[in-house]
């Protein structure tokens, strides 16, 4: 389990130690086996696809992916990125609508571990510290995901960017101004054009 290190960075596992960690897994293993498995991906490789049935949380271990949905035009738009430690899947696992809403690719070398949901209860049910991270991310997730519904209603790219600069202030509190991403990204995440953006 060299992978139980990765771990530690995860909201999933905040505030545990490495022994929690792996002493929980160890738990599965021994009660639940096969609740839990890790593999790894290449960039460009489809993690999970649209309409398929949610089976397992997903958790980075390393790399960075991405969910993007699949417009009629044939473009993508990609609705939010995600690094080493997050999380991803917890809103549709208990869902009575169990598909992926969207797909998700990877964009670098990646490695995720993936739980069942059996193995996530089964783990929230001996640890709390767990089942109150989980109900933190899903929480946070509404947040994340009415912040994009707001981004994408915008109707012109000013307005866009205003809005993105707005969100970064208030995290950081500085008018100084550091954006986490490049332009190609950040026209990704704005539905805009890389040319429209650099205008």
């Amino acid at each position: 389990m060299e992978w139980v290190d990765a771990l530690l960075s995860s909201p999933l596992f905040n505030n545990m130690s490495y022994d929690e960690i792996k002493n929980a897994f160890k738990y599965l293993d021994d009660n639940y086996g096969g609740t839990y498995y890790t593999k790894k991906f290449f960039p460009d490789d489809y993690i999970a696809i649209e309409g398929y049935t949610c089976e397992n949380l997903g958790v980075i271990i390393d790399g960075e992916i991405e969910v993007q949905r699949e417009l009629p035009s044939g473009k993508f738009l990609t609705i939010t990125g995600f690094k080493k430690g997050d999380v991803f899947a917890e809103s549709i696992i208990f869902s009575k609508r169990n598909e992926y809403p969207s797909s998700i690719v990877s964009i670098t070398q990646s490695e995720i571990l993936f739980i069942s949901k059996t193995g996530l209860l089964k783990l929230m049910s001996v640890n709390e510290k767990l089942f109150e991270n989980f109900a933190r991310i899903l929480s946070d997730r509404i947040h994340l995901l009415s912040d994009r519904v707001t981004t994408l209603s915008l109707d012109t790219t000013r307005k866009k960017i205003a809005n993105l600069l707005l969100k970064e202030y208030k995290k950081t509190n500085s008018l100084n101004i550091v954006l986490p991403y490049s332009r190609e990204k950040m026209a990704k995440l704005l539905n805009v054009t890389r040319p429209s953006l650099s205008r």
